[in-house]
């Protein structure tokens, strides 16, 4: 009776483990940040300079992956550690910049061929077209519009919807 008794006790105890270790193992998150800036993650940034590495890891030791030419190019911030941040692009590129090299100046891309409209609605009449990949500052954002502008020869404002660009929208998270 007593061998009996022990059997059941160890096989009760052997199963409760089991699921509790399951369970933990499901709850368990890796931190996203160490010692990083405590805010929030995911959140976009975007290039200071012109010309910007991307590395493998989070330090000057580790390979250049990446270069980007293009300043105000809009990342998605996905870690932190220490004064490195891990980032993707819209292309899912992932690697290193360190935090000197960004800035939260809010620009996105334009990720399908649109029109920049006069008004944020449908019906508004389109002031230009806009190509796939063109770089635009947001200046604020609504609903479902976010108002941009684009600066080439000339200085262009209007508004676009969100589900034409990649970048500081709110919507990317």
């Amino acid at each position: 009776m007593l061998k009996l008794e022990i059997k059941k006790t160890t096989i009760l105890v052997t199963v409760l483990i089991f699921f509790t270790q399951t369970c933990l193992s499901e709850i368990y998150k890796p931190k996203l940040s160490i010692n990083g800036s405590g805010l929030k993650i995911p959140r976009m940034v975007s290039l200071k300079n012109s010309l910007t590495y991307m590395r493998s890891g989070p330090g000057k030791k580790y390979p250049i992956i990446f270069e980007f030419r293009k300043k105000g190019y809009p990342l998605k911030i996905i870690a932190e550690y220490n004064n490195w941040r891990k980032v993707t692009t819209n292309t899912n590129l992932t690697g290193w910049i360190h935090t000197q090299l960004l800035s939260s100046l809010s620009t996105a891309i334009i990720i399908k061929d649109t029109f920049l409209k006069k008004r944020p609605s449908n019906a508004s009449k389109p002031k230009a077209k806009l190509l796939q990949n063109l770089l635009v500052n947001i200046k604020n954002c609504e609903l479902n519009w976010c108002s941009v502008e684009i600066i080439k020869n000339k200085v262009f404002l209007g508004w676009v919807e969100k589900k034409f660009i990649w970048g500081s929208t709110k919507n990317n998270f």
